[in-house]
């Protein structure tokens, strides 16, 4: 879907791909994404040293291969996750004198338990016109 410019949550269908059994989707939406970049490129909504493109994925993606794929293009990729999605905070140090192998992962990360979450490293407020104050962390 492109995204209409300006306040507005208008969107146009792009290209619709029916996937075959032996398909990989994430290669197939790669290929659809660099003909996209290439077309507005060709049609010059798009030139050297402009910003990059956003590309914005709903929840099931795999954003991280994407952005390998996608490397060498001018897009920035945002991806929705799920709510009960996981990630691992970093394991902590091995410690000389301990048996075993050294931890792969550390503490859960939940987006679901607030209790999981560290301490933000940054936090700025921002007064808007149009959503009064904004708080950005991370």
């Amino acid at each position: 879907m492109a995204l209409e410019p300006g306040r507005t949550s208008w969107t146009a269908p792009l290209d619709t791909v029916r996937l075959n059994p032996n398909d990989d989707l994430t290669t197939v939406t790669a290929g659809q994404v660099r003909d996209v970049v290439r077309r507005l490129a060709e049609a010059g909504h798009h030139q050297n040293g402009a910003p990059d493109v956003l590309v914005v994925f709903d929840a099931g993606y795999d954003a991280t291969r994407l952005a390998y794929l996608l490397a060498d293009l001018p897009v920035e990729l945002v991806d929705r996750l799920h709510s009960d999605r996981v990630f691992h905070l970093p394991a902590p140090p091995w410690q000389p004198g301990t048996t075993g192998r050294p931890r792969r992962h550390g503490p859960d990360f939940k987006f679901s338990d607030e209790t999981t979450w560290a301490a933000p490293d940054v936090s700025t407020t921002t007064e808007t016109t149009r959503y009064g104050t904004a708080v950005a962390t991370s």
